[in-house]
């Protein structure tokens, strides 16, 4: 008995073409709203739930529902309601038992005089599975990222959090004790996900090939911003900020692109400092400015994401101190009421 027979058998030959389902991407299954029996399954049906023709004909959805009767019957009666049907999320029971997660979309109509519900079945496995890899990939992001370092010069102290497992936020710094230099960076790609978090890994390796030569700070942005150039394709841009402190020198040293501020805190309190800068990826030949600030013991500075920094109540509290300020920063992040990446870094000066 063909996929076309059984119930329909005797109908016209147009309503017997039911080769036509078996161009949908989804499984599609025609079931009796009265007995429960299964009366048509596409082949991407047959394939998902590993039955023949043959032997879905003596299926009902008994068989293929790994739920109560009465749970079943909710969902039905809830399909019946809505003209528009009724979609829900359950488990159902292949032929070797395997049972899986699956989205249902059912609708009650009437086919040749028979009523039934046409349900579309999307497998839900892969999409966890997808989920699963998405969340070692953000842990090991995570884990890249350098610790809170601190010696005689200075502390630095971090706050990240990805919006969605992945993040498009990320910062960076190295300590070179021969020269007393640090380096860092601060990262914010547009979007979020997996692009993204690709797309932060690239400047995150470029801004550790800008540390190697023997140019300014703002070259380096430049370089960066070339080299970054092929990866951001069809109108997408980042934000970055690179900074260097010379402790020899007392001398901090920043070039944007993007990321157009940062905040210092002395002893006047918080001050936010504002610089130009046009985003990375989107002109090969941009040039880029740079600013240098003196710094004392005691002062310390802040580097954020615009997740982040726009989450701050401004003006800011003058009473405000680099620890104080930090803790902010980790309760925004840890409220949940972010909507975007967050990240930065600070450093306190001894």
């Amino acid at each position: 008995m063909s996929i076309a027979q059984g119930i329909f058998g005797n109908m016209c030959d147009y309503c017997q073409r039911f080769e036509l389902f078996n161009m949908l991407n989804e499984a599609l299954l025609l079931i009796d709203s009265e007995s429960g029996q299964i009366l048509f399954m596409n082949q991407k049906a047959l394939d998902l739930y590993q039955y023949t023709e043959e032997e879905f004909l003596k299926l009902s959805m008994n068989d293929i529902a790994n739920s109560s009767m009465a749970t079943l019957r909710e969902n039905m009666d809830l399909a019946k309601k809505y003209k528009k049907g009724h979609i829900f999320i359950t488990n159902h029971v292949k032929k070797d038992g395997v049972i899986f997660k699956v989205e249902v979309s059912a609708r009650y109509m009437t086919l040749h005089g028979t009523l039934v519900f046409a349900t579309v079945i999307r497998n839900l496995t892969p999409d966890g599975k997808m989920r699963e890899e998405i969340q070692i990939a953000g842990k090991v992001q995570h884990r890249m990222l350098p610790r809170d370092l601190e010696n005689e010069l200075f502390r630095i102290r971090s706050v990240y959090q990805p919006h969605h497992y992945v993040s498009g936020d990320l910062y960076d710094f190295v300590y070179e004790e021969k020269s007393q230099m640090l380096f860092g960076i601060v990262i914010d790609v547009m979007g979020h996900g997996v692009a993204a978090a690709l797309q932060t890994s690239i400047l995150k390796y470029l801004f550790m090939k800008a540390i190697e030569k023997n140019i300014t700070i703002k070259d380096r942005l430049v370089w960066i911003n070339k080299e970054v150039m092929p990866f951001f394709a069809g109108g997408q841009f980042a934000g970055v900020f690179l900074f260097e402190f010379d402790f020899m020198c007392n001398t901090l040293t920043y070039s944007a692109g993007g990321i157009n501020h940062f905040i210092i805190l002395n002893h006047q309190g918080p001050q936010i400092i504002k610089t130009p800068g046009l985003f990375l990826g989107i002109k090969d030949n941009e040039e880029y400015d740079q600013g240098s600030y003196h710094f004392r013991s005691g002062e310390s500075f802040l580097f954020l994401t615009d997740g982040l920094f726009e989450r701050l109540a401004q003006p800011m509290d003058q009473d405000l101190d680099f620890w104080s300020l930090h803790e902010m920063c980790k309760k925004i992040v840890n409220s949940g009421e972010c909507r975007d990446d967050a990240s930065g870094v600070g450093i306190l000066v001894r």
